[in-house]
């Protein structure tokens, strides 16, 4: 049976009324109608069965359909209607009017088009819980519905997996409350039930692997049906558990659990079923070997040796910069390169490990030195964008896939002690949230368990101190969102006032108050006078003058410490990261270029 059928083989009153409209229709000039450039621009017209309005071919990378949930990695290859919007799959739009389904066996399932009528009390499909859309399979009967991913890929009504259950599951495709005995979260409809054990289980939590290794502990975890008494908390989310249900344990650490989905997150598991596997002993390279006393050879450096010193030279240029971190040395203790004049580690960057674990990524984050950065996106090179904290940066990195992360992003662990807090905070979700300190919106926050205190990586990772060149003493961190302030803030730099629900650097002694982007700016994390490529042009990070440049782009004088300063063209000034994006059209180009 032929479910599409193009526009031109129906009759219909559409196509006549279409033909009565059309202009130069006596005419045999040649010349095209505007039905015929919209069927050029468009593509043919297609009519469905089901569907009282001309349909067109259709595709979307992140497009939704109307008749089942199912997102697919290749995007939405379906039709889509100008007229009310009906976006469907190809399977979904070849659908049969009328189906005798496994899981509803007393009565056929219509194929419904315009969404369940207003007296279903249930509008989610039956199987998997997810919100029904216009195209939908249903009995008026039952009020039973099934969206057309669930109705072309029945589940099966019975499942013996013996790694799952010792007994044979049986699927009770009904409304009914339960708990499932695997992962502990409730849920209203169709588990699968073992009667003699008293047992009911989501049908994926079925198929749970039952050891595995997570990201958030050293040892390998296994899957419990039965946690036990105690007072538990999820080594992932945080929270509290109930021992009566299913959770990953560790053998070897008796307090340490996870609930069974939070142990399944992408960011958490890397994906492998570890039974039966020997276990593999993490080894680590040392990040240096110890020459002498206070000397040693970094794995970044291995041409020199390093010499340690003590940090009493004050150092106070601003162009002296750690090689990992690239932030100033000061009176910080650090290693200098016995031959090179410019290669300076500070002691706790030196340290930093090889490999590590991190919570941000489901595999170890391997550290790698500053000398080859190579591209990071098509349009940069010798700089990259730190992913937590979209920073530009050139030192060291942590990397593994599709994540890098600056050392100071990298170097965060749980529990993780702020400044400008005094709980700590971990990080839990995979949702993006609004930092309490600047109130921007993240994807990777930390988030504090005992209040709503929420703060996202670029935040976490400033300085506490920093020094500003008309000020004797250093300035901190401050945030006083939480307060009752009456009285007024002014920027030292921009002379703007400042919003005391955003966190700023402050002096107690002498009284300023700076602004974030002022006192430390967009570029302070690119080593001054490195030269990287934006979009193929080349740029020169700089010291800012005292006269302050204006920023070709936004028009106002450059305000933070380092500008980007224009190589290959006449001299122009950068003032930030987001003016340094602003207007460009992206020339996306071979790593080999």
């Amino acid at each position: 049976m032929v479910l599409v059928e193009e526009l031109s083989d129906v009759s219909s009153p559409t196509n006549e009324a279409n033909q009565a409209y059309s202009y130069d229709d006596d005419d045999d000039d040649g010349s095209l109608t505007p039905s015929m450039v919209f069927d050029q621009i468009m593509g043919i017209s297609l009519m469905l069965p089901f569907h009282e309005h001309p349909v067109y071919n259709h595709y979307s990378s992140t497009g939704q359909c109307d008749g089942c949930p199912e997102l697919r990695e290749n995007g939405l290859h379906g039709y889509n209607c100008n007229t009310c919007g009906l976006t469907v799959h190809k399977e979904c739009a070849e659908s049969s009017p009328e189906i005798n389904h496994p899981s509803h066996q007393r009565h056929p399932l219509m194929l419904l088009t315009h969404g369940l009528p207003q007296e279903a009390e249930d509008d989610k499909c039956r199987l998997c819980g997810e919100k029904v859309g216009k195209l939908v399979y249903h009995c008026s009967i039952c009020d039973f519905s099934l969206d057309l991913f669930c109705a072309r890929n029945p589940l099966s009504l019975v499942v013996y997996f013996r790694k799952g259950h010792e007994h044979t599951l049986t699927l009770m495709p009904r409304l009914i409350r339960f708990t499932c005995n695997a992962c502990g979260l409730e849920s209203d409809r169709s588990p699968y039930i073992c009667p003699q054990c008293d047992f009911m289980i989501h049908e994926d939590c079925i198929y749970l692997p039952r050891v595995i290794s997570i990201i958030r502990h050293e040892h390998r975890i296994s899957r419990t049906y039965f946690l036990g008494s105690g007072d538990w908390k999820c080594g992932v989310c945080r929270r509290r558990m109930d021992g009566r249900y299913g959770a990953y344990s560790c053998s070897i650490c008796p307090d340490y659990a996870v609930h069974s989905r939070c142990a399944m997150r992408r960011d958490v598991w890397d994906g492998r079923e570890l039974e039966d596997e020997p276990e593999d002993i993490e080894e680590c390279e040392e990040p240096f070997r110890v020459v002498s006393d206070g000397v040693i050879n970094h794995f970044s450096h291995r041409e020199h040796d390093l010499r340690l010193e003590d940090g009493l030279t004050n150092r106070h240029d601003e162009n002296i910069r750690c090689r990992a971190c690239v932030r100033p040395v000061y009176a910080n203790t650090f290693y200098s390169c016995m031959q090179c004049d410019d290669f300076i580690l500070h002691e706790t960057c030196a340290n930093l490990p090889r490999k590590k674990r991190h919570v941000l990524h489901n595999h170890q984050l391997t550290l790698y030195p500053d000398d080859n950065i190579v591209m990071d996106f098509p349009m940069l090179r010798g700089v990259f964008l730190c992913s937590a904290c979209r920073r530009l940066c050139s030192g060291f990195r942590y990397e593994c896939c599709n994540i890098k992360l600056d050392v100071r992003c990298g170097s965060i662990s749980e529990p993780f002690f702020y400044e400008c807090h005094p709980h700590p905070l971990f990080q839990t979700s995979l949702d993006s949230k609004v930092c309490v300190t600047c109130k921007e919106e993240s994807d990777y926050v930390l988030t504090c368990m005992d209040c709503d205190y929420i703060l996202d990586f670029k935040c976490a990772t400033l300085p506490p101190t920093v020094r500003y060149k008309y000020d004797r003493h250093p300035l901190k961190l401050c945030y006083d969102g939480d307060k009752d302030m009456t009285s007024s803030y002014w920027c030292e730099i921009c002379e703007k006032e400042m919003d005391q629900n955003i966190i700023f650097y402050t002096c107690e002694s002498s009284g300023p108050t700076i602004h974030i982007e002022c006192v430390l700016g967009d570029f302070r994390n690119v080593k001054p006078r490195l030269h990287f490529e934006f979009n193929k042009k080349k740029w020169e990070v700089a010291l800012n003058g005292i006269n302050r440049p204006g920023c070709y782009k936004c028009g106002f004088r450059c305000k933070g410490p380092f500008v980007a300063v224009s190589v290959d063209y006449d001299i122009s000034y950068v003032c930030s990261l987001l003016c340094l994006w602003k207007g460009e059209t992206l020339v996306y180009g071979s790593i080999r270029d």
